[in-house]
């Protein structure tokens, strides 16, 4: 009985752990109240939860002590070797133990295989997704009737400008997010779109609707990548619908590969398209989307960009690969980090040896969270979700943002809470 009760006691602090960190991240307004000690907090309830649980089964803390090392040496990695964290190493191991904490609580939910653990989370992560994306959508809106131009914007905890700080906090108290929920939203709209198409009645009309949400709160962003990551999961998406609705025996998948390979033949006429991208942002008073789109184009075209430009910061990292491709500046020497691209920083500060270390760790934290997915009907919109997470690898910074982290996390563990292993036993049970 005393087990029985350990057991529900510890499983209640694991489920509790995930909940209030989802509602403290994914509410910005909650956030900037609560500050960075209550996200802290919630990790420790977890681990609580985890260490109640270890005492009945001894196998969870050998598979925990290892991973949670883990999650404190990548982050080290980083802040040495990749000079992430602003040179506050406390403040951003705080920062990174938040980041990796969804993958190690997904592989530890999955591993133990307790319902327990999953109380709540679909219905309170799409409830927190939908209010947060409401009143960003309700911002940028209110922003443009105002006439005034509209802008991007980008809110983080701890990485506002000097000087900004009083407004980013003005723009959390609203509950806005920034660029860190506008790519998670991004990443999030293949598991949308799969979820509108499998449902039915007022279910297809709230999921479609959220979707619809989501595009414009992406648009009205301008973040222009953003913008053509999500126009481009809509074109796939809806192109491979239409073909499997012409082909009624297509795969899934094989409607989707059909359609990437529509999208890579747009690349032959990429130049009257960005052409006509970029007078579409001007025409409509999206400076920023605008200025971006003609600098790819010139970089397209052969010509210079702008220093000040994120598409020159790539060619810094570039340079290093090319100086030393299998161990970057790992043996010292000087370094070549751009600071916008968390993949080619890894190439270029750790080289290729450094960077396949750094995700066998990544993965062995995570190991089992996805076990299975293959086998999931959604799993072509999962890899689609993957591709996209790899463009924003090579194209951003996804080490800072603890929204994406979530997102993909949960998007595994609720799409195969029902498929856990068979769960391991206490020893005093797994020995008779």
């Amino acid at each position: 009985m005393a087990t029985l009760r350990r057991e529900d006691a510890s499983a209640t602090l694991v489920n509790l752990s995930l909940l209030l960190y989802m509602i403290w991240l994914l509410l910005p307004a909650v956030q900037t109240t609560l500050r960075a000690v209550t996200g802290v907090a919630t990790v420790g309830l977890f681990g609580a939860g985890a260490l109640l649980d270890a005492g009945a089964r001894k196998a969870h803390l050998v598979w925990l002590v290892p991973r949670v090392l883990l999650c404190v040496l990548l982050p080290l990695a980083l802040f040495f070797l990749l000079e992430r964290g602003g040179g506050n190493l406390p403040a951003y191991l705080v920062q990174q133990g938040m980041f990796w904490f969804p993958l190690l609580w997904s592989a530890y939910a999955r591993k133990r295989g307790d319902a327990r653990c999953y109380r709540l989370v679909a219905p309170l992560l799409l409830t927190l997704l939908t209010i947060t994306t409401l009143t960003t959508l309700g911002w940028l809106i209110q922003g443009l009737l105002r006439g005034g131009r509209v802008y991007a914007y980008a809110r983080s905890l701890g990485s506002g400008a000097e000087g900004n700080e009083a407004y980013l906090k003005e723009l959390m108290g609203r509950n806005i997010g920034g660029y860190d929920f506008i790519y998670a939203s991004v990443l999030l709209l293949p598991v949308v779109f799969y979820m509108a198409a499998q449902a039915s009645g007022m279910r297809r009309a709230g999921f479609a609707s959220l979707y619809v949400l989501q595009l414009c709160m992406i648009g009205l962003s301008q973040y222009t990548y953003a913008i053509l990551m999500a126009v481009a999961l809509t074109v796939v998406m809806l192109l491979g619908a239409l073909l499997r609705l012409v082909f009624r025996r297509l795969a899934t998948g094989t409607s989707m590969l059909w359609s990437l390979l529509f999208i890579a033949g747009l690349w032959l006429f990429r130049m009257p398209l960005l052409a006509w991208a970029s007078q579409t942002m001007a025409a409509i008073g999206f400076a920023n989307a605008h200025y971006s789109l003609e600098q790819l184009r010139n970089l397209l075209s052969g010509g210079a960009v702008d220093a000040g430009s994120r598409l020159a910061t790539y060619t810094l990292p570039l340079s290093g690969i090319a100086a030393s491709p299998l161990f970057g500046s790992m043996l010292g020497g000087q370094t070549y980090l751009g600071m916008h691209s968390d993949l080619l920083d890894l190439l270029s500060g750790l080289g290729l040896i450094g960077t396949a270390a750094f995700a066998l760790a990544a993965w062995f934290i995570g190991r089992g969270a996805a076990k299975g997915a293959r086998r999931l009907q959604a799993a072509p919109y999962l890899v689609l979700q993957g591709i996209t997470l790899l463009a924003c690898l090579t194209l951003g910074t996804v080490f800072y943002s603890r929204e994406i982290s979530l997102v993909i996390c949960l998007t595994y563990a609720l799409f195969l809470q029902k498929t856990n292993p068979t769960p391991m036993q206490p020893l005093s049970v797994a020995n008779k």
